[in-house]
């Protein structure tokens, strides 16, 4: 039986447990509404019905949304548990935890909350290089490239004098100095998205 997608997840909020710093910052706040968009919680569920990780539909918008940084270990760890929580809300308890992932994504594994009566799929194996391509090619949203090029050199690394220097020409005062830097450049990243007209970066799609 599927679970009512209708059910008001607004007034659902996230109990952090042992990733309170993480999920205090701007960059959680944004983790968690994306989490409880109905579109997600339609990717969330239709995964769940093909026996797949909750978590796996929703790679690609995470990483258009937040970019590459959201591969950050303890980021992924966090929406783990943050999906837990939402699936809970929606009536679905965990399966199996920890099933591989068979498709090239930001997540090499995830929980399932298969529904009673189906049956297990046949897995197979994706290499770190199959998912870093992936991650590289998912990354290449127009304000993420439009970010990129002012925040990282020649060799693709972020700099976070420059990453600092295009938050305060927006206005943005905020540091994020006890995080690192991938985790900066996200919260930067969330907050930019909110302030910078897309006709700035349009045109790099």
């Amino acid at each position: 039986m599927e679970s009512d997608l209708s059910t008001d997840l607004g007034q659902l909020r996230y109990v952090p447990q042992n990733f309170r710093d993480l999920a205090e910052t701007d960059l959680g706040k944004e983790l968690w509404s994306f989490l409880k968009r109905s579109d997600n919680l339609i990717r969330m569920e239709t995964a769940t019905l093909l026996d797949r990780a909750a978590v796996e539909p929703l790679a690609a918008g995470l990483v258009a949304e937040f970019g590459e940084e959201v591969a950050d270990d303890r980021v992924k760890q966090m929406i783990g548990h943050m999906v837990r929580q939402v699936m809970a809300a929606l009536g679905y308890k965990p399966d199996r935890s920890a099933l591989r992932i068979t498709r090239p994504s930001l997540f090499t594994s995830g929980t399932t909350y298969r529904l009673e009566g189906s049956e297990p799929r046949q897995v197979m194996k994706i290499t770190k290089e199959q998912r870093e391509a992936w991650i590289k090619n998912t990354m290449n949203s127009a304000f993420n490239v439009w970010l990129n090029q002012q925040v990282r050199d020649a060799d693709g690394t972020l700099v976070l004098d420059r990453l600092y220097a295009v938050a305060k020409k927006y206005g943005i005062q905020k540091r994020y100095d006890n995080l690192n830097p991938g985790q900066q450049r996200m919260n930067i990243g969330v907050q930019l998205r909110k302030l910078v007209d897309p006709k700035e970066y349009e045109s790099f799609e």
